[in-house]
């Protein structure tokens, strides 16, 4: 249960002063006092603007007196005056405070006027603070890697079974269902010289495929251990942002696989719980991977941006060039680097986990793409 709000005030420039209540966990709310001296430079930065582009009768472009414009254009000047000095406002708390906000200042009143000052109350949600546990030497389990024989055989028949054609039967009867027989044959039409070159790159894509779901399921077990050392509240605000993007994600997958739409809500309903409980932790889960990667000083170099420009316009089939611009145009930046620097701290924390298995320390690949969607 949230406890006893905490209430400062201070100038945190000169003629702005703010006070600010911490109204719930990752929650404050401010109160701005702007005095007119602090607003002065504001209004006349704003008249200037209006005085060039004016056009008034009389007068060239640009050269109409001030108390002209003032007249034509008060109502104009006003909201821009006030709309400035809400925002700068606003940044000077935010860092008079040191705040570290997740969403922008949203507004509940604002009075303003010219002869007296500007008067804001608005509520922003910031990231949580939080002492980091210990969060090396994590118990973590894993197995030996090994592909079977019956893996091999498994994934040859699923090939196999790919491969069956219909094929005419005896006079007057329906076609049947022929299965190729796994031989050096098969091999040739799926594009290898021999069944021994196939086993080898069958068994190579199996290897992979175990590999990452081991490193999935250590990653899964490396977030509930780092969970478990960590008792926080986080932004409301986020949290309803992840369950949204698990719903839809949800969703899309229920309609891929054939269920109608009049009943993906009965289907939603059943993990209902277990959906939110997911976003929850998965919105911790980065708050302390990022908290890690601050003390660590973990971060992305520039080789491994362009490496990841590499990797994208493979998986979007454009040249980098192209896809450099679209980054650039959407200003994804900032998301893959947050997302390599997640990932590389992931990985740091698997190198100095502690094992039970014999195998070596798992190599996760960073792929940000993965959380990167193409716009267009």
């Amino acid at each position: 249960m949230f406890g006893k709000t905490k209430k400062e005030t201070k100038e945190v420039a000169e003629g702005v002063t703010v006070t600010l209540e911490e109204t719930a966990p990752c929650q404050k709310s401010i109160q701005v006092q702007v005095q007119v001296q602090a607003l002065a430079p504001i209004r006349a930065s704003v008249i200037k603007e209006f005085k060039k582009d004016a056009n008034i009768a009389g007068f060239r472009k640009g050269k109409a007196p001030e108390n002209l414009i003032q007249q034509k254009y008060a109502q104009n000047i006003h909201e821009e005056t006030l709309h400035r000095a809400t925002q700068d406002a606003f940044e000077k708390a935010a860092k008079g405070y040191d705040l570290h906000m997740v969403g922008p200042f949203e507004v509940s009143k604002a009075d303003f006027d010219e002869a007296k000052g500007l008067e804001i109350e608005a509520q922003v949600e910031v990231e949580p603070h939080f002492e980091l546990a210990p969060y090396t030497d994590i118990p973590l389990k894993r197995e030996k890697i090994e592909v079977t024989q019956e893996d091999m055989d498994k994934a040859l028949k699923q090939l196999q079974e790919s491969m069956a054609q219909m094929v005419p039967a005896k006079e007057g009867e329906e076609k049947e269902r022929q299965v190729p027989e796994i031989n050096d044959d098969l091999a040739k039409d799926v594009g290898f010289e021999s069944l021994e070159k196939l086993n080898e790159q069958v068994k190579t894509r199996l290897q992979e495929q175990k590999e990452q779901e081991q490193n999935q399921r250590l990653e899964s077990d490396l977030s509930q251990e780092l969970l478990k050392k960590h008792t926080f509240e986080v932004p409301a605000s986020l949290v309803t942002k992840q369950q949204e993007r698990i719903e839809k994600d949800f969703k899309q997958r229920l309609l891929y696989s054939g269920v109608p739409e009049d009943k993906m809500q009965e289907e939603l309903d059943k993990i209902k719980d277990k959906m939110n409980k997911t976003a929850l932790d998965g919105v911790k889960f980065n708050f302390i991977i990022q908290q890690i990667a601050l003390k660590e000083k973990i971060e992305v170099t520039q080789d491994e941006l362009v490496g990841q420009v590499w990797q994208l316009s493979q998986q979007w089939r454009k040249d980098p060039a192209e896809v450099q611009k679209i980054i650039e145009k959407d200003k994804m930046w900032p998301t893959i680097y947050s997302n390599l620097r997640h990932q590389k701290t992931i990985q740091f924390l698997l190198e100095k986990a502690k094992y039970e298995g014999e195998a070596p320390a798992p190599k996760t690949k960073a792929k940000a793409e993965e959380k990167v969607e193409q716009s267009s």
